[in-house]
């Protein structure tokens, strides 16, 4: 089922970017937690976009973040302040977080646990922090490893975007 995501989350992250600032007040300084090593947390798929990490949190969200860094990451499960319905948050370097419902149903996939006070990095511009046993922050942005004057894309503009998921309210930029 995870495969049927992705082309969905695909579809939606080419639809419209928006350039975007740095993140704003109250964002979770995702930087601050110490990084897990993203190696137990990888996945290989039948296409590189299937293919990338997976990681769930303590709060019950399911996340897979993409080894193609335009895709991004997106994460499934129950959304605290979110309306009825709405049970998955997405994110890529170009384009704002998002939130929307999930019709991919479930998958079978084991989901390694990212630990509360703990971040992951993968390397591919999308940065996630379980800062709390109920937040998840992820923010996705171009990668320190890329060259500074690495073009936009000529349909889509690189930025900063990300989400939180947290009981006192869930919200993206």
């Amino acid at each position: 089922m995870r495969a049927l995501a992705v082309p969905l989350v695909l579809a939606g992250l080419l639809a419209g970017a928006v350039p975007a600032a740095a993140a704003p007040e109250g964002f979770p300084d995702v930087d601050a937690l110490p990084a897990v090593d993203p190696g137990p947390y990888q996945v290989f798929g039948a296409h590189p976009s299937t293919s990338g990490w997976l990681f769930s949190t303590p709060a019950g969200l399911r996340c897979q973040d993409s080894l193609i860094p335009d895709l991004g990451i997106f994460c499934r499960g129950p959304l605290p302040g979110a309306p009825s319905g709405i049970t998955m948050a997405s994110v890529s370097l170009t384009r704002e977080g998002e939130f929307g419902r999930d019709d991919t149903g479930s998958d079978e996939a084991s989901y390694p646990l990212l630990p509360t006070g703990s971040r992951f990095a993968a390397g591919n511009g999308v940065v996630c922090a379980v800062p709390t046993v109920d937040t998840l922050a992820c923010r996705a942005a171009k990668p320190d490893s890329w060259p500074a004057e690495t073009p936009d894309p000529p349909d889509r503009h690189y930025g900063e975007h990300g989400f939180v998921i947290a009981p006192t309210g869930s919200w993206t930029y």
